[in-house]
Protein backbone atom coordinates (compact mmCIF):
# COMPACT_ATOMS: atom_id res chain seq x y z
CA UNK A 1 0.00 0.00 0.00
CA UNK A 2 1.33 3.45 -1.35
CA UNK A 3 1.78 5.30 1.92
CA UNK A 4 0.37 8.63 2.76
CA UNK A 5 2.24 12.03 2.11
CA UNK A 6 2.72 13.90 5.83
CA UNK A 7 2.16 17.23 4.13
CA UNK A 8 -1.39 17.06 2.74
CA UNK A 9 -4.45 19.60 3.98
CA UNK A 10 -5.47 16.13 5.69
CA UNK A 11 -3.10 15.53 7.72
CA UNK A 12 -2.62 19.56 8.67
CA UNK A 13 -6.21 19.66 9.77
CA UNK A 14 -5.44 16.58 12.12
CA UNK A 15 -2.72 17.85 13.53
CA UNK A 16 -4.05 21.28 14.23
CA UNK A 17 -7.15 19.13 16.09
CA UNK A 18 -5.14 17.05 18.11
CA UNK A 19 -2.70 19.52 19.27
CA UNK A 20 -5.87 22.24 20.12
CA UNK A 21 -7.53 19.75 21.50
CA UNK A 22 -5.07 17.82 23.93
CA UNK A 23 -3.97 21.45 25.02
CA UNK A 24 -7.99 22.09 26.57
CA UNK A 25 -7.79 18.37 27.75
CA UNK A 26 -4.66 18.89 29.99
CA UNK A 27 -6.66 21.81 31.71
CA UNK A 28 -10.33 20.60 31.42
CA UNK A 29 -10.81 19.73 34.96
CA UNK A 30 -8.70 21.75 36.40
CA UNK A 31 -9.97 24.72 38.69
CA UNK A 32 -7.16 27.78 37.51
CA UNK A 33 -7.00 25.78 34.19
CA UNK A 34 -4.12 27.81 32.06
CA UNK A 35 -2.88 29.50 34.33
CA UNK A 36 -1.30 26.20 35.92
CA UNK A 37 0.77 26.91 32.74
CA UNK A 38 2.52 29.84 34.33
CA UNK A 39 2.06 28.96 37.97
CA UNK A 40 4.48 25.72 37.98
CA UNK A 41 7.47 27.15 36.50
CA UNK A 42 6.85 30.22 38.64
CA UNK A 43 7.11 28.20 41.71
CA UNK A 44 10.20 26.66 41.00
CA UNK A 45 11.88 29.70 40.17
CA UNK A 46 10.61 31.18 43.12
CA UNK A 47 12.16 27.74 45.36
CA UNK A 48 15.57 28.19 43.83
CA UNK A 49 15.50 31.55 43.29
CA UNK A 50 15.25 31.86 47.01
CA UNK A 51 17.60 29.05 48.06
CA UNK A 52 20.24 29.97 45.26
CA UNK A 53 20.08 34.07 45.55
CA UNK A 54 19.58 34.33 49.42
CA UNK A 55 21.59 31.23 51.06
CA UNK A 56 23.86 30.27 48.22
CA UNK A 57 24.52 33.15 46.68
CA UNK A 58 25.91 32.99 42.83
CA UNK A 59 28.35 35.98 41.36
CA UNK A 60 25.65 36.38 38.50
CA UNK A 61 24.06 39.68 37.52
CA UNK A 62 19.96 39.81 36.50
CA UNK A 63 20.49 35.93 38.39
CA UNK A 64 16.25 36.27 38.45
CA UNK A 65 16.16 36.41 34.61
CA UNK A 66 19.14 33.82 34.43
CA UNK A 67 17.53 31.30 36.55
CA UNK A 68 13.87 31.80 35.68
CA UNK A 69 15.02 31.76 31.45
CA UNK A 70 16.54 28.56 32.32
CA UNK A 71 14.19 26.83 34.07
CA UNK A 72 11.36 28.00 31.03
CA UNK A 73 13.53 26.39 28.33
CA UNK A 74 14.30 23.50 30.31
CA UNK A 75 10.99 22.68 31.56
CA UNK A 76 9.82 22.68 27.64
CA UNK A 77 12.40 20.17 27.21
CA UNK A 78 11.51 18.04 30.24
CA UNK A 79 7.50 18.35 29.75
CA UNK A 80 7.50 18.05 25.41
CA UNK A 81 9.51 14.32 25.40
CA UNK A 82 7.64 13.10 29.07
CA UNK A 83 4.08 13.65 27.09
CA UNK A 84 5.61 12.13 23.28
CA UNK A 85 7.48 9.33 24.77
CA UNK A 86 3.50 8.20 25.98
CA UNK A 87 1.93 9.85 23.58
CA UNK A 88 1.03 6.46 21.88
CA UNK A 89 -0.43 4.97 24.73
CA UNK A 90 -2.55 7.79 25.37
CA UNK A 91 -3.62 7.84 21.49
CA UNK A 92 -4.07 3.85 21.63
CA UNK A 93 -7.63 3.97 20.62
CA UNK A 94 -7.10 6.59 17.71
CA UNK A 95 -4.47 5.11 16.59
CA UNK A 96 -6.09 1.64 15.88
CA UNK A 97 -9.07 2.95 14.52
CA UNK A 98 -8.24 5.24 11.65
CA UNK A 99 -5.20 5.27 9.94
CA UNK A 100 -2.80 8.55 9.69
CA UNK A 101 0.94 8.87 9.60
CA UNK A 102 1.86 7.99 13.40
CA UNK A 103 4.43 10.91 13.51
CA UNK A 104 1.54 13.22 13.69
CA UNK A 105 0.82 12.07 17.00
CA UNK A 106 4.61 13.18 18.24
CA UNK A 107 5.07 16.03 16.52
CA UNK A 108 1.04 17.05 18.36
CA UNK A 109 2.41 16.02 21.61
CA UNK A 110 5.28 18.71 20.89
CA UNK A 111 3.43 21.36 19.69
CA UNK A 112 1.16 21.22 22.81
CA UNK A 113 4.19 21.85 24.51
CA UNK A 114 5.42 24.67 22.54
CA UNK A 115 1.83 26.42 23.14
CA UNK A 116 2.57 26.22 26.90
CA UNK A 117 6.71 27.13 26.55
CA UNK A 118 5.21 30.18 24.83
CA UNK A 119 2.79 31.46 27.48
CA UNK A 120 5.79 30.85 30.24
CA UNK A 121 7.69 32.66 27.86
CA UNK A 122 5.62 36.02 28.09
CA UNK A 123 6.05 35.68 31.93
CA UNK A 124 9.82 36.09 31.32
CA UNK A 125 9.41 38.74 29.00
CA UNK A 126 7.43 40.35 31.42
CA UNK A 127 10.44 40.01 33.86
CA UNK A 128 12.48 41.56 31.40
CA UNK A 129 10.42 44.82 31.01
CA UNK A 130 10.90 45.26 34.21
CA UNK A 131 14.73 44.61 34.90
CA UNK A 132 17.07 47.63 34.13
CA UNK A 133 18.16 45.61 31.01
CA UNK A 134 17.71 48.17 27.62
CA UNK A 135 15.97 46.80 24.69
CA UNK A 136 17.82 45.41 21.82
CA UNK A 137 16.68 44.10 18.26
CA UNK A 138 19.32 41.25 19.28
CA UNK A 139 16.36 39.84 21.20
CA UNK A 140 14.54 38.74 18.22
CA UNK A 141 17.45 36.47 17.98
CA UNK A 142 15.53 34.23 20.19
CA UNK A 143 13.17 33.45 17.48
CA UNK A 144 16.11 31.40 15.98
CA UNK A 145 17.24 29.89 19.10
CA UNK A 146 13.07 28.21 19.47
CA UNK A 147 12.64 27.12 16.51
CA UNK A 148 16.37 25.11 16.93
CA UNK A 149 14.77 23.76 20.65
CA UNK A 150 11.66 22.84 19.12
CA UNK A 151 13.75 20.61 16.32
CA UNK A 152 16.03 18.93 18.68
CA UNK A 153 12.88 18.28 21.16
CA UNK A 154 10.85 16.73 18.40
CA UNK A 155 13.64 14.59 17.27
CA UNK A 156 14.54 13.40 20.92
CA UNK A 157 10.84 12.98 21.46
CA UNK A 158 10.30 10.69 18.30
CA UNK A 159 13.45 8.44 19.45
CA UNK A 160 11.66 7.68 23.28
CA UNK A 161 7.80 7.90 21.99
CA UNK A 162 9.22 4.56 18.86
CA UNK A 163 11.23 3.18 21.92
CA UNK A 164 8.64 3.37 25.01
CA UNK A 165 6.06 1.24 22.56
CA UNK A 166 8.57 -1.59 22.93
CA UNK A 167 10.04 -0.84 26.26
CA UNK A 168 8.10 0.43 28.96
CA UNK A 169 10.38 0.70 31.90
CA UNK A 170 12.30 3.90 29.34
CA UNK A 171 9.49 5.94 31.00
CA UNK A 172 10.84 5.26 34.77
CA UNK A 173 14.79 5.32 32.84
CA UNK A 174 13.70 9.30 30.99
CA UNK A 175 12.71 10.17 34.77
CA UNK A 176 15.30 9.47 35.97
CA UNK A 177 17.82 10.97 33.20
CA UNK A 178 15.48 14.44 33.15
CA UNK A 179 16.63 14.63 36.83
CA UNK A 180 20.31 14.15 36.24
CA UNK A 181 20.07 16.36 32.88
CA UNK A 182 18.46 19.50 35.25
CA UNK A 183 21.61 19.03 37.34
CA UNK A 184 24.73 18.80 35.16
CA UNK A 185 22.82 21.61 32.38
CA UNK A 186 23.83 25.05 33.84
CA UNK A 187 20.56 26.53 35.00
CA UNK A 188 20.55 26.91 38.17
CA UNK A 189 24.47 27.63 38.71
CA UNK A 190 27.01 29.66 35.82
CA UNK A 191 28.85 28.03 33.47
CA UNK A 192 31.82 29.78 35.36
CA UNK A 193 31.49 27.57 38.47
CA UNK A 194 32.68 24.83 36.49
CA UNK A 195 36.24 24.03 35.50
CA UNK A 196 36.96 25.23 32.04
CA UNK A 197 38.32 21.38 31.04
CA UNK A 198 34.35 20.33 31.16
CA UNK A 199 32.81 22.84 29.38
CA UNK A 200 33.82 20.68 26.07
CA UNK A 201 31.30 18.21 27.59
CA UNK A 202 28.71 20.05 28.80
CA UNK A 203 27.96 21.81 25.23
CA UNK A 204 27.92 18.24 23.98
CA UNK A 205 23.97 19.04 25.07
CA UNK A 206 22.48 21.33 22.84
CA UNK A 207 20.12 22.26 25.71
CA UNK A 208 22.95 23.87 27.13
CA UNK A 209 24.02 25.76 24.16
CA UNK A 210 20.48 26.82 23.73
CA UNK A 211 20.22 28.03 27.55
CA UNK A 212 23.37 29.93 27.32
CA UNK A 213 23.31 31.59 24.17
CA UNK A 214 19.74 32.89 24.63
CA UNK A 215 21.11 34.66 28.03
CA UNK A 216 23.72 36.06 26.18
CA UNK A 217 21.20 37.76 23.72
CA UNK A 218 18.89 38.79 26.79
CA UNK A 219 20.94 39.34 29.51
CA UNK A 220 24.65 40.01 27.92
CA UNK A 221 22.92 41.95 25.18
CA UNK A 222 24.59 40.33 22.27
CA UNK A 223 24.66 37.19 19.79
CA UNK A 224 27.20 34.37 20.28
CA UNK A 225 29.87 34.49 17.73
CA UNK A 226 28.73 32.78 14.18
CA UNK A 227 30.95 29.59 14.68
CA UNK A 228 29.11 28.54 18.05
CA UNK A 229 25.55 29.04 15.94
CA UNK A 230 26.77 27.04 13.49
CA UNK A 231 28.06 24.41 15.93
CA UNK A 232 24.38 24.51 17.38
CA UNK A 233 22.60 24.67 13.97
CA UNK A 234 24.48 21.37 12.71
CA UNK A 235 23.85 19.45 15.95
CA UNK A 236 19.97 20.56 15.83
CA UNK A 237 20.51 19.14 12.16
CA UNK A 238 21.88 15.72 12.82
CA UNK A 239 19.39 14.87 16.30
CA UNK A 240 16.17 15.58 13.86
CA UNK A 241 17.65 13.98 11.17
CA UNK A 242 18.38 10.91 13.28
CA UNK A 243 15.05 11.31 14.98
CA UNK A 244 13.12 10.89 12.05
CA UNK A 245 15.10 8.32 10.31
CA UNK A 246 14.79 6.29 13.58
CA UNK A 247 10.94 6.62 13.61
CA UNK A 248 10.52 5.61 9.96
CA UNK A 249 12.42 2.63 10.83
CA UNK A 250 9.73 1.58 14.03
CA UNK A 251 6.93 3.48 12.38
CA UNK A 252 5.11 0.34 11.29
CA UNK A 253 5.57 -1.81 14.02
CA UNK A 254 4.01 0.77 16.77
CA UNK A 255 0.59 -0.71 16.43
CA UNK A 256 1.55 -3.99 16.90
CA UNK A 257 3.05 -3.38 20.33
CA UNK A 258 0.45 -0.46 21.95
Amino acid sequence: MKKEKIISRKNIRILKEITISDFKIRYQNSLLGYFWTLIKPLLLFAVLYVVFSIFMRFPVENYQLYLLLGIVIWNFFAEATSIALRAFETKQALITKVYFPRIIIVIASTLTSLLTFLLNMIVFFLFLAISNIPFSFNFFFIIIYIIELYFVILGIALIVSALYVKFRDLSHIWDVLLQIGFWITPIIYPLSMVPETYHHFIYLNPLARVIEYSRAIFILGHIPELKLNIVLFFMVIIILFFGVIFFHYQESSIPENI
